[in-house]
């Protein structure tokens, strides 16, 4: 995924008879260190949106989708992160499906990536991406 940092619209797709549709804008996306944070301003109703963005580079496989959970514990802040969803590609940039929907309205698309000595990273695991 390329970290230019840009910015892209999040939409969700409204069709109208057999052969239209209309896109509605409900957020937006930005690049970070592991994937794209989606920052909602609104649920999607059907539980998909689409990431809009021709200069978006995906990799051809399915992302996963989380929902950053920060909590406190012993003084110190932590993060939890809940998978809520997964995002595939598309002609220009990621439709993303959503199991569950965040609370916070801030999701955040995953690429999973090695660890050292070959192993990745588990679901549930606790980092700090920001």
């Amino acid at each position: 995924m390329s970290k230019d940092g840009g910015a892209y619209g999040v939409f969700v797709p409204v069709e109208v008879g057999d052969e239209k549709t209309f896109w509605n804008r409900i957020g937006t996306g930005f690049v970070n260190s592991k994937g794209l944070t989606l920052l909602l301003d609104a649920i999607p109703a059907q539980g998909r949106a689409g990431v809009v963005a021709e200069d978006l580079a995906t990799e051809d496989k399915p992302y996963k989708v989380f929902t950053p959970v920060e909590y406190e514990k012993d003084g110190e802040r932590k993060t939890r992160w809940t998978r809520i969803g997964t995002a595939i590609p598309n002609k220009k940039g990621l439709t993303v499906l959503f199991n569950a929907h965040p609370v916070s309205g801030k999701a955040v698309v995953m690429v999973e990536e090695e660890k050292e000595g070959g192993e990745k990273g588990e679901e549930g695991e606790v980092i700090d991406m920001f």
